[in-house]
């Protein structure tokens, strides 16, 4: 067996080799897995790509009721029509406020049955949560629904995968106003304006502090911009559609015959 001896240049360059080799390596290893996990990833439409001036209002109710006829009385005053997600444990414990709501003619979305971690559920367990929601909805309305957004925004690729595999869109957000968080009417004004854009979906709760307090304001921000307030249901693509890295919703273009 031969040895040959590098000197110290040679060491050099051969080190200098050696890592430059193993660094594009490792970047092609992660670039390769950062590709296969982006592939893999199943997104909820967190907000529509299009030119119009239209953006959408997601209420989550899960709790109290007092606040309802003023949220809905204010919807009214503006011409406004939101989509209100529900929880099933609220269906049945407020009956004539769901009633309220689908006679005020807002859109109704499916927000679970219990409001658990959906991400730590089976498969079995989560397709109970939005079957039972979406019954306890049916009863009380006559209708089901097709929208679906996971509590607290909580999601894997399960939890989107088996709700549109039982014929829901699952919706989130782009827009928050974090009234949950307790913010004031200015404060969440100001939120709303800055991250507001063509196609987005805002996040509001009944039962908190401001919300209704807040509404009328925010709903003449938006008007004032030019925007029009449409449910959900409505503003996303109803068609061949894709998700883009951002969550954003592409209608699919219509390929020539």
């Amino acid at each position: 067996m031969r040895y040959r001896i590098i000197g110290k240049k040679g060491l050099c360059l051969a080190a200098v080799l050696v890592i430059g080799i193993g660094f594009f390596c490792l970047l092609g290893v992660r670039e390769t897995a950062l590709q296969v996990a982006a592939g893999f990833r199943s997104l909820p439409v967190y907000s529509v790509e299009t030119e119009e001036m239209k953006v959408s209002f997601g209420i989550n109710c899960a709790w109290g009721n007092e606040d309802i006829p003023e949220i809905l009385d204010t919807l009214d005053q503006y011409q406004v029509k939101a989509t209100f997600f529900l929880v099933g444990d609220w269906c049945e414990k407020y009956p004539e406020s769901v009633k309220e709501i689908k006679n005020r003619g807002h859109e109704i979305g499916n927000h679970s049955d219990t409001h658990p971690d959906m991400p730590s559920l089976e498969r079995n367990e989560i397709m109970k949560e939005i079957n039972d929601c979406s019954s306890k909805i049916e009863a009380v309305t006559g209708e089901k629904p097709s929208l679906f957004r996971p509590p607290s925004g909580a999601y894997n690729n399960l939890v989107v995968d088996t709700a549109r595999e039982m014929g829901y869109e699952v919706i989130q957000w782009d827009c928050d106003s974090l009234d949950w968080k307790g913010l004031s009417v200015d404060e969440m004004r100001r939120r709303i304006m800055k991250g507001l854009q063509k196609g987005s979906i805002l996040l509001f709760h009944n039962d908190t502090k401001y919300t209704a307090q807040a509404l009328p304001h925010i709903i003449v921000d938006i008007q004032e911009e030019g925007y029009q307030i449409v449910p959900v249901g409505e503003l996303i693509c109803q068609e061949e559609y894709e998700i883009d890295h951002a969550g954003r919703q592409h209608a699919k273009e219509k390929q020539a015959d």
